[in-house]
């Protein structure tokens, strides 16, 4: 169906791939499905070809290169080159599939003619993706360096291990490009480019809400501004990338919060929020207040869209936002990456992020100081400050006090980055909400359930034992928190110093009663008696839990001993966190 701004057609994937070179340009995501959209899109080519029925496979949205092609002389064939504005998730895992099929099936004509013909890649990726999908298809692959490499190479070993399982090698490949259709949209008009990749986006993953500003900020420069297309193009595939690499950052190094579902590209536009958006109102004389507690969401729908809508009277000034606003991203994100790269190197960067996990509400503050480029922002000083700060407020106090933290200090710092009046806001935020007095009081409660536990617990050690390794992060995950003196009691009371089940219960999850051991060991420790726990405890590799346990068996221990330790433990915190 011809329209004056596209064309339009359902065809089969044979038809489609037809005379045509796919490009994944660089501002797209790169590669991001995994097992369960493989699974979905294996189930639905192997149910359609046990039923004989036909399966759409969607919307693949493409815009054509004027003037480029290539030209395969053996088949004195020209392929034309397109631009994939949507599908290229789905279109990845097809082109995967046909690279499996033809490997299992030994199929030569097929490889040729939707994978590779001659030296011509039927499918070229952007961004980290490019050359690894290459090394795929020549079968020399190369090391996958980051998650979405691997995923590429997880998909290709999936389809090929169901596809062997399977058999039925010409069916599927008869199935596939003959009975498998997809929507086809040429895009003819630059405009609807932008709006489709927004609205036409079925199946697969749902567009997050970077996408969905990179395609509102195209869309208003088209309409509104000179054309800043290219730099929304370049900056959006540079954050997409950087995204990309923090998150295996995050996967190879152990950071929980990174390599977690709550860390998506979601999560940047918020951070970033915090640290543009109050500049950014003063300067622009922008209506909407800067919001704390905003949401991600809002901050699209707030923030970035009521921006936009309330300058386009004035194209100078709109155009002078997008640009800030995209070089400040551009900015804010690379130095996040620039902090994760660190963790392999600085150790202090290294104990905040890995060891004792960084809150998430404490990640807009460290990555905004590091976005101003002036390193001596974050000097040892502020790294301890953000220490205390995360350690007092946001573990051991456990609740979520934020709006002067986040108003007087993390919104101020793009706008006036002074050191001294940073660290003083700070300072003053921690006082308020968990002083000396407060933190010594929490410090003495019922402490096993605390996030915070195992770090305190592993700092103390090395306070202990000055010689300890403490950046053995391998050792790290292997300990666990262990009750000396049993959870389930299983004695007669008084016992241990305690006069009855009441005042033991009152007393055991307190960090006088918690050790670090192994997990190998602490497996063995369950339901044992305090004397054969201790001969355990002798084998770790943690010193004060060896001493604690030729401490036990040789003198025992009660409750005096854990109100002692409890209270050694607590004037440590207080000397190491100190405020």
């Amino acid at each position: 169906m011809m329209h004056e701004f596209y064309d339009a057609n359902l065809m089969s994937v044979e038809r489609l791939f037809e005379g045509k070179v796919f490009r994944v340009p660089d501002y797209q995501r790169n590669y991001s499905w995994e097992a369960r959209q493989w699974e979905d899109f294996w189930n639905d080519i192997k149910d359609g070809l046990e039923t004989h029925t036909e399966h759409y496979w969607g919307t693949i949205i493409l815009r054509k290169i004027k003037g480029e092609f290539f030209y395969f002389k053996e088949e004195e064939k020209r392929y034309e080159v397109y631009e994939v504005v949507d599908g290229q998730q789905r279109l990845t895992t097809l082109y995967l599939f046909f690279l499996a099929l033809s490997r299992v099936g030994r199929k030569e004509i097929f490889f040729k003619r939707y994978v590779k013909s001659g030296d011509i890649y039927r499918l070229e990726l952007g961004g980290l993706n490019k050359e690894f999908i290459k090394s795929l298809v020549d079968g020399n692959p190369m090391e996958p360096d980051i998650k979405s490499n691997r995923l590429l190479k997880e998909c290709l070993e999936y389809f090929e291990d169901q596809i062997r399982a399977y058999g039925k090698i010409d069916e599927l490949s008869g199935y596939v490009p003959n009975l498998t259709f997809s929507l086809e949209f040429v895009l003819l008009d630059e405009i609807l480019a932008v709006k489709a990749f927004e609205t036409l986006n079925d199946r697969g993953k749902p567009l997050n809400l970077l996408d969905k500003t990179k395609s509102f900020l195209m869309f208003f420069s088209v309409r509104y501004m000179q054309d800043t297309r290219h730099e929304i193009n370049r900056i959006f595939g540079n954050v997409f990338t950087a995204y990309d690499l923090i998150k295996d950052t995050g996967e190879k190094e152990g950071i929980d919060y990174i390599k977690s579902n709550r860390f998506t590209e979601d999560e940047l536009l918020r951070f970033f929020y915090h640290y543009f958006a109050h500049y950014a109102i003063q300067k622009y004389n922008l209506p909407d207040p800067y919001y704390y507690d905003t949401s991600a969401a809002d901050v699209f729908e707030i923030f970035i869209k009521g921006a936009c809508n309330h300058l386009k009277q004035d194209p100078g000034k709109l155009k002078n936002f997008v640009h800030e606003f995209l070089t400040e991203l551009d900015r804010f994100v690379h130095a996040f990456q620039k902090l994760m790269e660190e963790v392999k190197s600085n150790s202090t960067i290294r104990r905040l992020f890995c060891f004792s996990g960084l809150d998430a509400r404490v990640y807009p503050l460290i990555i905004a100081l590091k976005a101003t480029g002036d390193e001596a922002l974050l000097d040892d000083e502020m790294l301890h400050l953000i220490d205390v700060l995360d350690m007092r407020i946001y573990k051991i106090k456990g609740t979520d006090p934020r709006a002067d933290l986040y108003r007087n200090v993390i919104a101020t710092i793009k706008m006036n980055p002074d050191r001294d009046k940073i660290k003083e806001g700070i300072r003053e935020f921690i006082n308020r909400f968990m002083s000396d007095e407060s933190f010594s009081y929490h410090l003495k409660g019922h402490l096993y359930q605390n996030k915070a536990t195992k770090y305190i617990l592993w700092e103390y050690e090395k306070y202990k034992n000055p010689e300890f390794n403490d950046l053995d992060y391998e050792l790290y995950t292997k300990c666990q928190k262990e009750h000396i003196l049993p959870q389930a009691p299983g004695m007669k009371f008084p016992a241990y110093g305690f006069k009855d089940e009441e005042d033991y219960f009152s007393t055991i999850h307190t960090l006088g009663n918690l050790c670090l051991l192994e997990e190998d060991l602490n497996v063995k420790c369950q339901n044992k008696g305090l004397q054969e726990k201790a001969r355990y405890y002798q084998t770790s590799r943690i010193k004060t839990t060896r001493t604690l346990g030729f401490e036990i068996e040789n003198r025992g221990f009660t409750r005096e001993n854990i109100e002692k330790r409890t209270d050694e433990i607590a004037r440590f915190c207080l000397m190491h966190w100190k405020l």
